[in-house]
C-alpha cells in the first residue's frame, strides 16, 4: 500500500503531537531563584537562575543562569546542566558575555550535605526557597564559592 505524502505528513505531526504531550506530562514546573558567587580574589558576583528537572529523570537537571551587573543589565547569560554523583552533584556551565559574545565554561559541584535529606536535584532546589544552598564553581584557574537563593 502506498501512502501519499499528505497522509505521511499528517502522521508525522501525530506523532509529532503525540511525543510532545508525553513529554509535557515528565516535565516538572520551572524552577527560578537568585545566586551568589564569589571568587578567590573576593569579588561578589549576582544573578539569576532558572531549572528544569524532569521527573522521569530525577538525577539529571538543565538550566539558564544570567550574570548581572549593579544596574540589573545582564552581562553573562549561559546554561548549566547537573547530574547526580556519588557524593553530591556535579555539573557544567557556559555562558556568553554580551558585549563581545566572548564564551566562558566551567563546572561546578555541591556535596550532599547541601540536601539535608533530599534525594534529587529537585529537591536541591527546592531547598534555595527556604534556605541557602551552596557549592564551588571552577573556571580554569579561576575558582570560588557560589550561594542559591529563593528569587528576590
Amino acid at each position: 500500500m502506498r501512502r501519499s505524502p499528505a497522509r505521511l505528513a499528517v502522521l508525522v505531526a501525530l506523532l509529532a503531537t503525540a511525543s510532545a504531550r508525553a513529554a509535557d506530562d515528565d516535565a516538572a514546573p520551572t524552577l527560578r531563584g537568585a545566586w551568589t558567587a564569589k571568587n578567590a580574589a573576593g569579588a561578589i558576583f549576582r544573578g539569576a537562575w532558572t531549572a528544569g528537572v524532569v521527573v522521569a529523570t530525577p538525577n539529571v537537571a538543565l538550566g539558564t543562569w544570567t550574570l548581572v551587573d549593579d544596574h540589573g543589565a545582564i552581562r553573562l547569560a549561559g546554561t548549566w546542566s547537573a547530574r547526580k554523583a556519588p557524593r553530591g552533584w556535579r555539573g557544567a556551565w557556559s555562558a556568553r558575555l554580551a558585549v563581545t559574545n566572548q564564551l566562558f565554561s566551567g563546572t561546578w559541584e555541591a556535596d550532599d550535605s547541601t540536601l539535608k535529606g533530599g534525594k534529587t536535584f529537585r529537591d536541591l532546589l527546592a531547598r534555595a526557597a527556604a534556605k541557602q544552598v551552596a557549592g564551588v564553581w571552577h573556571m580554569g584557574r579561576a575558582h570560588g564559592t557560589w550561594w542559591l537563593t529563593a528569587p528576590p
